[in-house]
């Protein structure tokens, strides 16, 4: 388990809502905040860094939480906003009830 005093980061999940056009067929989606949280951010591993290349993303990271019933609601068609970007989430990994592990990509 990590020390909760790693948890640097104020990360912001966000969940995405299609909203139809009015004019096109074509719909966009509007982001709403769902919580914030305090993580331990780890940039990706080799592999995880070869498999982000592959997806053309230009950067993957592992965001370390500490478990709670909102972030058990987070799914991998949501987001993630931090540090200026928002990071495309690819897994998510309970660890009990203690930690909470979210892979995410950088959005391109």
């Amino acid at each position: 388990m990590t020390d909760p005093g790693q948890r640097d980061s104020l990360i912001t999940f966000q969940r995405g809502t299609a909203v139809p056009s009015d004019y096109t067929d074509e719909s966009t989606m509007t982001w709403a905040t769902l919580t914030t949280a305090w993580a331990r951010v780890r940039y990706g591993t080799g592999q995880e860094r070869r498999e982000a290349a592959q997806e053309r993303a230009s950067q993957a990271a592992t965001f370390e939480c500490d478990w709670n019933t909102t972030l058990a609601t987070v799914a991998i068609n949501d987001r993630i906003s931090w540090d200026g970007d928002f990071w495309d989430i690819t897994s998510r990994a309970p660890l009990g009830h203690y930690e909470i592990h979210f892979a995410a990509v950088r959005s391109s």
